[in-house]
């Protein structure tokens, strides 16, 4: 994957996968940190302990009838290459989250990619899921939650 949007959009079809009906993505630039932290939460069914543990193996999926799953994997990978952290945490009935930290200077660091493609392809093929997305750096934030402007 090319770009930080394409593992978000990979990241939230899992999630759609396993019946979330609120999604939460939030990006946090932190210059003098020098960190972007990426943070993708649901409510959908989450994963038992054993699935969780293997949620970053490649060669481990929870889709039926798939040997692989490449998607946590690549972006395990990703956040590790640019000197950074990647954590999922997930109990049954009670979601997911996915948290992956890079460092902004880093070489290997991916750039963001379009998110307004990202989240408009989203929010037009799953009208009935809300998404909130929230980018911070420093004192401005953007955000969007669709459940405030969804029409009645």
């Amino acid at each position: 994957m090319e770009d930080l949007s394409q593992h978000i959009l990979d990241v939230v079809e899992n999630s759609l996968r396993h019946k979330a009906r609120l999604i939460e993505i939030s990006l946090e630039e932190d210059v003098e940190q020098d960190r972007l932290t990426l943070q993708i939460r649901d409510d959908g069914n989450g994963l038992d302990p054993r699935a969780r543990a293997r949620a970053a193996d490649p060669f481990f999926t929870t889709r039926p009838g798939c040997r692989v799953g490449l998607g946590l994997p690549l972006l395990a990978q990703a956040a590790k290459e640019a000197d950074g952290q990647f954590d999922i945490a997930s109990s049954p009935g009670a979601g997911t989250t996915v948290r992956a930290t890079f460092r902004r200077s880093h070489p290997d660091c991916k750039p963001l990619g379009d998110m307004f493609a990202t989240l408009q392809l989203l929010v037009v093929a799953h009208p009935e899921v809300g998404f909130v997305y929230e980018h911070r750096r420093g004192a401005e934030t953007v955000r969007l939650d669709t459940r405030e402007v969804r029409q009645p």
